[in-house]
């Protein structure tokens, strides 16, 4: 299986040596790609901005292409700049790592931890999960990116992201090496619209059995455990629609149409936003959600943080992931 990053070494080593670029030229355009701003990168580079253009033309000839565009006093990367910039970075990341590579230390500054979620996991739940690393280390700052499973691996695999927040683990077919750890769990409820929960409570969950409901997509890990639950319980409930996007799901459920199903540890949150109340319990379907990082020697500390403090909460009596059991000490209006 090949590393990506060793995928990346290769390639830049095979450019150099068939056709060598000049790496300063590199760095003065990849400070004024970061910057959009010529001045700016000429300020840093302690260069005047004149030598920095024509340093950056240079390079421009070398590739053959237009990597620049001027937009009043600041500047835009072409298609063309785009790709060269996020070899640059990913380079200029890397080569910044070795030091610590060196000593097995990480101690790049600032430490900035870029995190991709996961369009389907809910913001709730991934504020409660990354808030603390917050409290804990007030160096950290954060820059959060949504988007598919998939477009979130793939960034993973070439280093743009430190972390992955999702609600499935790490696929074993991925060509990238990396590792999943569960750090939240809680139980699943259905929710609707007062009066419709007050009707649906009567029976439940056999009551769902003809009801109208709003459903997450087919493929997500929570729509394959719902399925299985209403076919266990022998409910085929009338699907009026399927969302993608949850925050969409619970907006169309306060509606008043149909019921649907939320995370239960975020149930004030839901009631609260949406208007709705609990229905019932749907007993044996937990979610859980998953940090996903790549396999890597040089590991972002917070990161490491986060996943020591699953591993060691798996060891304990309840698996500590934060599990939220008050539902059990309360009692269930079905």
């Amino acid at each position: 299986m090949c590393d990506p990053r060793q995928a990346i070494f290769a390639a830049a080593l095979y450019l150099f040596m068939a056709s060598p670029l000049n790496h300063n030229h590199l760095f003065y355009f990849w400070l004024a790609g970061k910057h959009r701003n010529l001045t700016q990168a000429a300020k840093e580079l302690g260069l005047a901005q004149p030598t920095v253009s024509a340093q950056i033309r240079s390079l421009e000839e070398k590739l053959n292409a237009a990597l620049l565009t001027r937009r009043g006093r600041n500047i835009e990367l072409t298609e063309a700049g785009q790709i060269v910039f996020r070899h640059a970075d990913e380079m200029f990341r890397i080569s910044s790592e070795i030091p610590d590579a060196l000593s097995g230390r990480y101690t790049g500054q600032p430490r900035v931890l870029h995190v991709g979620t996961s369009d389907f996991v809910p913001k709730p739940i991934i504020r409660k999960i990354l808030e603390p690393l917050l409290k804990e280390d007030s160096d950290v700052r954060l820059v959060c990116r949504e988007w598919r499973i998939d477009e979130l691996l793939a960034e993973l695999g070439l280093f743009h992201l430190d972390l992955v927040i999702a609600d499935r683990p790490h696929p074993d077919s991925s060509r990238v090496r990396a590792v999943s750890h569960p750090v939240f769990e809680t139980a699943m409820a259905i929710f609707a619209h007062p009066s419709l929960a007050k009707q649906l409570r009567r029976g439940f969950p056999r009551s769902l059995h003809g009801a109208p409901l709003y459903l997450p997509v087919r493929n997500t890990m929570l729509r394959e455990s719902l399925d299985r639950w209403f076919a266990a319980n022998k409910i085929e409930p009338v699907v009026l629609a399927e969302f993608e996007d949850r925050e969409l799901l619970k907006t169309f459920g306060s509606g008043g149409l149909a019921a649907f199903p939320a995370t239960a540890m975020i149930e004030n949150e839901v009631r609260r936003q949406f208007g709705v109340e609990r229905v019932g319990w749907v007993r044996g379907v937990r979610e859980t959600y998953y940090a996903i990082a790549v396999q890597r020697r040089v590991m972002h500390p917070v990161v490491q943080r986060l996943l020591a403090q699953a591993t060691r909460s798996l060891r304990g009596p309840e698996r500590a992931i934060p599990i939220d059991t008050s539902h059990s000490k309360r009692k269930a209006r079905t």
